[in-house]
């Protein structure tokens, strides 16, 4: 989440810039506020390489951002993408990069919690779950979030076992759910208890480090619980949390 996905940008307006962003077969331009609001990061980069979309699956991108993921699901053989956002900006920007990028006609925002904004009965094949997973302290203290945009809370969960816990009504049969989990910046053991609670099945798809630069890890280990500083670990010379993502499927209720 500290490390960008970045090019050349533009600014085309005060707050807002046109940059450019390099996932997995595509390039996207979008119009993005790095002062103001979430960016595409490295995170979103790893999701676009492990997530599997097949002819005319319906996608659910929740937590959407700007709608990097969801224009990213748009260029596949998706059959339509519906892009959640709390914020109003985000759900707003996401609906002018879909255009921006030719997908509007296949891409629909919207802003709201999870799946509120969504039809009860609408089903998705995907659902691309990259919401606040990072507790409030050091996300606030990294400048990972900007004020308006959410965290996880405390300890990091509260968005993300919502999400899990909400799912099973969400998926249609042989679906598949996306999620991170930010071993060492978030309850990470109680991330998983109610994956596997709410979940047959849990395949984690990436497992990687990432480095804080020394100022961030002063900022960091000021405000992390003990439970949670003791996950980070030195990778060489600095640093690092670490951060998965797992594919759900087999979904239960409660």
């Amino acid at each position: 989440m500290a490390v960008l996905i970045q090019s050349e940008k533009t600014v085309v307006e005060p707050k807002v810039v046109l940059q450019s962003f390099s996932l997995k077969r595509h390039t996207l331009d979008l119009y993005v506020s790095p002062e103001a609001l979430f960016v595409p990061n490295a995170v979103s980069r790893l999701f676009a390489k492990i997530v599997r979309i097949e002819p005319d699956d319906v996608v659910f991108d929740i937590g959407t951002g700007t709608g990097v993921l969801a224009v990213w699901a748009a260029h596949e053989p998706s059959s339509v993408v519906y892009a959640v956002d709390p914020v109003r900006e985000h759900a707003l920007l996401a609906r002018r990069n879909a255009r921006l990028n030719g997908v509007g006609d296949k891409l629909r925002s919207f802003q709201g919690s999870l799946y509120e904004p969504l039809s009860a009965d609408l089903r998705a094949d995907v659902i691309i779950g990259d919401v606040s997973g990072i507790a409030d302290g050091p996300g606030r203290a990294l400048g990972w979030y900007a004020s308006d945009v959410p965290t996880g809370g405390g300890d990091g969960t509260e968005v993300i076992t919502d999400l899990l816990r909400q799912t099973h009504a969400r998926l249609r049969p042989g679906g598949r759910l996306y999620f991170p989990v930010a071993v060492g910046l978030s309850d990470d053991e109680k991330i998983m208890s109610v994956a596997r609670e709410r979940f047959g099945r849990l395949e984690q798809k990436v497992d990687v480090w990432f480095p804080f630069t020394d100022e961030e890890y002063d900022l960091v280990a000021c405000c992390l619980p003990s439970a949670f500083l003791s996950k980070l670990c030195k990778r060489g010379s600095r640093m690092a949390w670490n951060g998965h993502i797992y594919e759900a499927t087999n979904p239960r209720a409660a």
